[in-house]
């Protein structure tokens, strides 16, 4: 009989000690949010391309207001067109989701080629700010890239997988505030290496990728978490 009090107290300890231990916090690029914003038109920035990677905590990631001088950093080992094919990726999905409301790529260009960037001091934020105010949008997606390469590139490594890693970050233009971030920062392994990857192997089609197919799943690994408080307003009544 003591043996099983003994147990009875520990049990209840221990579902004590369950109910009140607070939960594990959840990934910031992730949790739901109580606040709902709405817009009615958004833009996808050319991605920036170079080596400063983002701190893991997003609280701590300090890419946006870094200049660009410190983020545009020259990398031979990536891709001379990571940035462009990022860039239309992105474009593709914010324009799956959206619509209409997404502006078109040809008028960011436009409006890109107008701002006249001092790379010394401006910022990402502040490019998506004036991006902002030149396209007349109210949310600015822009990404960075600070690794993309091909499967054998590596040197002395001829079996090298692809491997790529970016950053895509959601800015409300008015205010320069970043309403969702997403980071993909992978590089392919065979699918018999680590087991407890064999769900993402089969999901990548059991197969040695590209840089621009494992690109491609990034993206769409990336917006599958997608906010769902950030929502496109009905503004279809509005001229545009």
């Amino acid at each position: 009989m003591p043996k099983l009090h003994r147990f009875r107290n520990l049990a209840c300890l221990l579902f004590c000690f369950l109910a009140v231990a607070p939960a594990k916090a959840q990934n910031s690029e992730t949790a739901p949010s109580t606040i709902r914003v709405t817009f009615k038109r958004a833009a996808v920035a050319s991605f920036l391309v170079g080596k400063r990677q983002p701190q893991l905590d997003q609280a701590e990631d300090m890419t946006l207001s870094c200049p660009l001088v410190q983020i545009c950093i020259d990398d031979p080992d990536i891709l001379p067109h990571a940035g462009r094919t990022l860039t239309r990726l992105a474009d593709d999905q914010l324009r799956g989701r959206f619509g209409q409301q997404v502006i078109q790529r040809s008028d960011v260009q436009k409006a890109e080629d107008e701002l006249k960037l001092n790379k010394e001091v401006d910022t990402p934020r502040l490019m998506a700010e004036r991006l902002g105010k030149i396209l007349n949008v109210d949310a600015v997606m822009i990404g960075t890239v600070w690794r993309y390469r091909d499967r054998g590139t590596v040197n002395g490594m001829p079996d090298s997988p692809a491997s790529v890693a970016f950053a895509i970050y959601l800015v409300e233009a008015a205010t320069g505030r970043v309403l969702w971030r997403g980071l993909f920062d992978e590089t392919q392994q065979a699918l018999f290496d680590n087991v407890l990857n064999a769900k993402k192997n089969l999901k990548m089609g059991l197969k040695w990728l590209s840089a621009n197919e494992l690109a491609e799943y990034g993206v769409r690994e990336v917006f599958n978490k997608f906010p769902t408080n950030v929502l496109p307003g009905d503004f279809s009544g509005e001229q545009k």
